[in-house]
């Protein structure tokens, strides 16, 4: 939905990242190394000492290191530090004290609120160890595009490809819990988002089925994810509370706000990455979502006059992301597989159908919860749970106001075929326009780097 007012605060990095000016403004290749050697080492001892609770994320797991032990010896010196300054990084201060890159290693604090039980030594690609090992591949449960063949016969672009279609939020009975609902006029359809996005999403599940591509929704109906409602995480909402108020203690209403934002976004979102990564496995994941402006009063909810789009892709981890163990590892996942390459310059190729279709000037983010990572105008870097938790590359879209009153009267138009007067413009169903927009951008962006 909406940026929300970018009112992050977040992570910092402890090392003199020695990346020329050059590289930081050139775009990154996509070509990245998949075919590499690795040699695991140990990780270093831990401390006898009493061990605190792992500082995590909401509803976040403690990491278990020893998964990275498949990227040993996978990634250089200069693109491991290059990724992290250039994409995954706030800041230059970001990982202080949380990831040290030495002469040969990624030295990683395992717990931020207990250094002494100590590191996980990440050991970099080498001269020496390209030589002497036989060569092994990035481990990732998804297929880079230029390892698909390209189909026999043009009319079938993404044959061989299986896209996850994310459709945003829940919608229904739950619209209004998540705040994603609002109605201006009594005999008007209320706008919901989940009910927008899922519109969207079995509109392109047609047509990129057509196209040849194995397509699967995250969600198809109005049902959460997760098992778990707000009722049941009252506790975790009071224990994640204390730890942010400290002495003070938290409101019944903080607690049940809280509570109900830990279902439909923690544990809903991450209900879905496991069965992305568990069961799934697709080769991307389209998330699908509206925007929307602030407007004052929820009760009186009022048009506004701004319409924009804008593409997320993972990355600008703030500081106190960072110290998060769970968050720190996710990050490491996400560079070490190398998604940055593919997310990037698939958002580009679908920045360009989406301009075209839409006709939606870039949003432009004055915080710093995201950053610009190229000229792209359209292209933000962000850490979203779902952009870091789908363990493949995410493409995260976030076009049209639903609060413009334009926008407005084409979601009261309902979807149709062809083109409809709305307003004085002929336009096709915002959530065709949407749908076929996007499905453009992915045709030409998987024509170009298939096989």
């Amino acid at each position: 939905m909406p940026p929300q007012s970018q009112n992050s605060s977040w992570v910092i990095l402890c090392i003199s990242l020695v990346t020329s000016a050059t590289l930081l403004s050139t775009p990154l290749s996509l070509a990245a190394p998949d075919t590499v050697t690795a040699k695991p080492e140990a990780e270093t001892a831990p401390s006898t000492a009493p061990p605190k609770p792992a500082l995590l994320a909401r509803l976040g797991k403690t990491p278990n290191w020893k998964r990275l032990d498949a990227y040993q010896h996978t990634i250089s010196r200069t693109e491991f530090q290059r990724l992290l300054q250039h994409n995954y990084l706030q800041n230059d201060e970001a990982a202080e004290g949380l990831i040290e890159i030495l002469p040969d290693r990624a030295r990683i604090i395992k717990q931020s609120n207990q250094p002494e039980l100590g590191y996980y030594d990440l050991f970099f690609l080498s001269g020496t160890t390209k030589k002497n090992s036989p060569p092994l591949k990035v481990p990732r449960y998804w297929t880079p595009p230029w390892k698909l063949r390209s189909p026999l016969h043009s009319s079938k672009p993404l044959e061989g490809l299986h896209i996850a279609i994310d459709p945003g939020h829940i919608g229904g009975e739950y619209a209004q819990i998540e705040q994603r609902w609002y109605r201006i006029g009594k005999d008007t359809i209320p706008i919901t988002e989940g009910d927008m996005t899922l519109k969207v999403a079995k509109i392109m599940e047609s047509k990129l089925t057509a196209l040849g591509a194995r397509v699967t929704l995250i969600r198809d109906d109005n049902e959460p994810a997760t098992k778990l409602r707000a009722d049941e995480l009252k506790a975790e909402a009071r224990k994640w509370l204390n730890r942010k108020l400290g002495s003070r203690k938290p409101s019944k209403s903080k607690i049940e706000s809280t509570a109900k934002r830990l279902f439909y976004v923690s544990s809903e979102i991450r209900s879905r990455s496991e069965q992305v990564n568990n069961k799934l496995k697709p080769d991307l994941v389209v998330c699908l979502h509206f925007n929307a402006e602030a407007w004052g009063n929820p009760r009186k909810p009022s048009f506004v006059d701004k319409n924009h789009n804008h593409i997320l892709i993972n990355g600008c981890y703030s500081k106190g992301e960072i110290e998060e163990d769970d968050e720190r590892f996710e990050l490491l996942l996400r560079l070490l597989q190398r998604t940055y390459y593919y997310e990037l310059t698939m958002a580009e190729e679908v920045s360009k159908t989406m301009r075209r279709g839409t006709g939606l000037p870039p949003y432009t983010y004055t915080g710093d919860n995201a950053k610009s990572v190229n000229s792209n105008p359209y292209i933000w870097t962000r850490n979203l749970l779902a952009n870091r938790l789908y363990l493949c590359p995410v493409i995260f879209l976030e076009p049209y106001v639903m609060n413009n009153k334009d926008v407005h009267a084409r979601v009261q138009a309902g979807d149709y075929k062809g083109i409809r007067k709305i307003g004085k413009t002929y336009r096709l169903s915002i959530y065709r326009e949407y749908a076929e927009s996007v499905t453009a951008g992915l045709v030409n962006y998987f024509k170009k780097h298939k096989q």
